[in-house]
């Protein structure tokens, strides 16, 4: 099993860091709403059984991908909304209790908001100044915390995190890999992001591994509650495009975010 996730992160790392540095604009969006597409497809299939429902529910969410990525700011946030309300209104006609369609509605509209919303935060970061290596600066962050929270848990992990999300995951885990994601980010924005201090970057760095963590868990939650043990098959070794994605998909707000307050902290955006 280890084996085939190395592999496959090494074939994947170095294809999504030349997107990154050299796709600045439509070809990294495009890579962005390629991941929603897949994501969305996968999270949808797992609480909904209909292909109507999955699909308007796919829809909604590479939809909202779009709006939040490539529309000017205010009509962003307006257009994102409407996808979202389209994924909660498609179930008024729909057959059943008030209390089934209710709770349809919601996680279609989690769906949309989590994965369409979530992941139009990364098209708008490269855009910033310096913003390709802001981007590489929050996927290394996260990925060194998910590395270092698995092998760190593996060999001292004692005490529980969230035992009935996802056993396996340890208290010390979750330090190494926080501490991972502090080294490697303020590392790498020493190097590349030279106009970054080290007092914003360090804690910065932080908050994207904590994000990322957090996603990590809120993915597990939602596979425990859809009984299922991947999100999908496609990547060998890691399960599905939900599970790999899961963190880079908490931590693009918090990433976004912080960026744009460092270069316009005066402003709103």
């Amino acid at each position: 099993m280890l084996w085939k996730r190395v592999a496959t992160a090494a074939v994947l790392l170095p294809l999504l860091a030349a997107a990154v540095l050299y796709g600045k604009g439509w070809p990294f969006a495009l890579l962005v709403l390629a991941t929603a597409l897949l994501c969305a497809a996968e999270y949808f299939r797992m609480f909904f059984p209909s292909p109507w429902d999955r699909w308007t529910g796919v829809f909604a969410a590479v939809l909202a991908c779009a709006s939040g990525s490539l529309l000017p700011f205010p009509a962003a946030l307006s257009a994102l909304l409407l996808c979202v309300a389209m994924a909660a209104f498609h179930f008024l006609p729909a057959e059943g209790t008030l209390e089934e369609k209710a709770r349809r509605s919601a996680l279609s509209v989690l769906g949309v908001a989590y994965i369409g919303g979530f992941l139009s935060a990364w098209p708008r970061t490269i855009l910033l100044p310096g913003g390709e290596h802001w981007v590489l600066l929050g996927i290394l962050a996260v990925a060194a915390g998910d590395t270092f929270a698995y092998f760190v848990g593996r060999a001292v992990g004692k005490r529980p995190l969230a035992p009935r999300i996802s056993p396996k995951k340890t208290m010390e885990g979750a330090a190494g890999g926080l501490a991972a994601s502090v080294l490697v980010g303020g590392a790498y924005a020493a190097f590349f992001l030279p106009g970054v201090p080290a007092w914003f970057s360090l804690p910065a760095s932080a908050a994207v591994g904590v994000a990322g963590q957090c996603g990590d868990l809120f993915e597990s939650m939602l596979k425990r509650a859809a009984d299922v043990k991947d999100s999908g098959g496609l990547l060998p070794g890691h399960g599905g495009f939900l599970d790999r994605a899961d963190g880079i998909i908490a931590a693009g707000p918090v990433l976004h975010l912080l960026a744009v307050l460092h270069y316009y902290p005066l402003a709103g955006g």
